[in-house]
């Protein structure tokens, strides 16, 4: 056993037991090496790596959306590049010097997490723009969609397993299979070796970025249906292949982006919540000039073998003026038609399946991925998430719902990570906070060179942070000046001058 000293001063003894905690069953640690086969490594999303980890500030040239995994003493980094030809690499980097082993270019925009399948490396390619839309399934961008594997020693492409549409969830990897839904309205499994279809399943929506949670043979994830609002929570029994439960929330927008978590007998996500109005609410609401409800974020906890609903809480609820909510919702060019007239012709090729285009991607991804809904977190009986365009980020009894404690970020945020009660995580201007995990207060912040981060978390080790962004700069702090290389309380270093700054320039905002 070993006994250390957590970020508020008390002694735990790390026992066996808490290492399984950690690790939940999808990160395979050892004397020598760490691999990840599953988003952020586990089903709580506590990206950790015992390995050591240099200090470094890389440039790798393209966006980094998704966070960096690792294999064994070696990062693998993906990226994604906007314009007339997008475009991703995969890229292996010394974890002690950040220089770069090998790099692969592919044909599209990467927004998965690169993940270890034997002696191979697993990514997704799809970009995010919406580009057309059909019956149960999305494409998001004119580019390439596949799953694809590379040498991990090399780089070299093995195999490559095209699909209808986008691959941007990031794929699970067990017992020699590749498994992931799709933009195609399909779960997949493929051959690890060879990329060869073993089974699928029909699945009524397509999923975005919700990586499937893989907790022993389950495999939870969440997906959307613009048409048919058969947006759908899914629990997959690999083994078995077969669907163990499903459930519907109608009214949900963006199930099928953020990614569940898993603690104990319960499962966690989180959506946007739109309901409709009929004509004659509206004119109630223009003659009353009464605020209409734009949307509402909850987060919800399911039994993790039945899927009953065990909670449901509200807690953001977003109000416009009725001229605001009208222009929104039927004339808004940020949405994907721009009159009724689209909004019919859009209607009519959801009809005859036929794929129309309703985007001029004017604005490519990843130059501004966005933090839409980020995936949540799990860490000892507490839940975090980030409901978007709150710009806080609140924690929550795992077993009530209630919120414990929310925290200003001033700009959405990437779903946190937590060493030793210390939490970290970027906002979208680049700026890291590092909380206290328990009681929300801050210990640290600073800003970093990454950019705009993507919707997921930074990887920790007892050695350093490491997180990239849309700068192109993958960087690695070192964690000792951050929480406190004690882990006591009086030890937290300079909240001073920068700390100050940073906090009144998010609160200006």
């Amino acid at each position: 056993m070993l006994i250390l000293k957590n970020a508020f001063g008390d002694s735990r003894i790390l026992s066996a037991i808490a290492w399984v905690l950690l690790g939940m069953a999808s990160v395979t640690v050892s004397a020598a090496s760490t691999t990840m086969s599953q988003f952020e490594g586990n089903a709580r999303h506590l990206a950790f790596t015992p390995d050591k980890i240099g200090n470094f500030d890389t440039f790798i040239s393209q966006h980094i959306i998704a966070p960096p995994s690792v294999d064994g003493g070696t990062l693998l980094v993906t990226t994604g590049k906007a314009g007339r030809r997008q475009e991703g690499q995969v890229l292996r980097v010394d974890a002690r010097t950040g220089a770069i082993v090998w790099r692969t270019s592919l044909s599209n925009i990467i927004m998965t997490q690169a993940i270890v399948a034997d002696r191979d490396v697993i990514v997704g390619l799809g970009g995010k723009r919406m580009f057309a839309v059909n019956a149960g399934y999305s494409c998001r961008s004119r580019f390439p969609h596949a799953i694809v594997a590379l040498q991990a020693a090399t780089g070299k492409p093995v195999w490559e397993y095209a699909t209808h549409c986008q691959d941007m969830p990031t794929p699970d990897y067990a017992h020699h299979e590749v498994l992931t839904p799709t933009g195609g309205g399909r779960f997949i499994a493929l051959d690890a070796r060879t990329g060869k279809l073993l089974w699928q399943i029909h699945i009524g929506g397509w999923s975005a970025m919700s990586s499937p949670a893989r907790v022993g043979s389950n495999l939870y994830f969440g997906t959307d249906n613009l048409f048919t609002r058969h947006n759908d929570f899914y629990d997959i029994d690999w083994r078995t292949h077969k669907i163990r439960w499903s459930r519907n929330f109608a009214h949900a927008v963006n199930l099928a982006e953020a990614s569940p978590v898993g603690r104990g007998n319960a499962v966690f996500t989180a959506f946007m919540r739109k309901d409709s109005y009929d004509l004659w609410d509206i004119l109630v609401h223009l003659w009353k000039h009464t605020a209409m409800r734009d949307f509402a974020f909850e987060v919800v906890s399911l039994d993790a073998a039945t899927g009953r609903l065990i909670h449901r809480k509200n807690i953001y609820t977003r109000y416009l003026s009725p001229r605001a909510w009208i222009h929104e919702r039927i004339i808004s060019s940020e949405i994907y038609w721009k009159n009724w007239a689209i909004a019919a012709l859009r209607k009519m090729g959801h009809a005859i399946h036929l794929p129309a285009l309703f985007s001029s991607m004017r604005r490519h991804d990843p130059t501004h991925p966005g933090i839409y809904d980020p995936p949540l977190t799990a860490w000892h009986r507490i839940i975090y998430v980030e409901p978007r365009l709150t710009k806080r980020l609140y924690a929550l009894d795992a077993h009530t719902e209630r919120i414990l404690w929310t925290f200003r970020t001033g700009a959405d945020v990437s779903n946190p990570n937590i060493y030793h009660g210390a939490l970290y995580t970027v906002n979208a201007r680049g700026i890291l906070y590092v909380l206290n995990a328990r009681t929300g207060k801050l210990i640290y912040t600073e800003r970093l060179a990454t950019g705009t981060v993507g919707p997921s978390d930074g990887l920790l080790s007892p050695y350093a942070f490491v997180v990239g962004g849309t700068s192109g700069n993958l960087v690695s702090l070192p964690i000792g000046h951050l929480n406190g290389s004690a882990g006591t309380p009086g030890k937290f270093l300079h909240l001073g001058t920068k700390a100050r700054s940073l906090c009144e320039e998010k609160d200006a905002s």
